[in-house]
């Protein structure tokens, strides 16, 4: 067996439609650490990297698409199943008025004045 290599070169993290200049709820940025054009290998077993690419030719995803989506064909990051899970968590352990708010989560990010 022979392990592969991903080769990652930007992210789009969730940081919320209000942190972002177009209102998008995602943002395109650089990789964490490398410089802002360098990539990222990330190893693959060889099994794992069979159901991948078994995945992508089965749904036809092209170079820049995202191999897994949400319901409806949305973007399955952000708040799915873990989101879930941190809001549900936060529910339990605030306060109503702690998890109502900005903070909380359950108000969305602070506006500025």
């Amino acid at each position: 067996m022979q392990w592969r290599e991903s080769l990652f070169r930007t992210a789009q993290p969730e940081v919320g439609k209000n942190w972002t200049d177009d209102g998008e709820i995602h943002e395109e940025r650089g990789l964490k650490g490398p410089a802002a054009d360098d990539t990222r290998v990330v190893p693959g077993h060889p099994s794992l990297t069979r159901i991948l690419r078994e995945h992508i030719k089965t749904k036809h995803l092209k170079r820049g698409d995202l191999p897994f989506r949400g319901g409806e064909g949305r973007d399955a990051r952000g708040l799915g199943s873990s989101g879930r899970a941190w809001r549900s968590s936060r529910k339990e352990a605030l306060a109503p008025d702690e998890f109502a708010s900005p903070y909380g989560g359950g108000g969305g990010p602070p506006r500025a004045a």
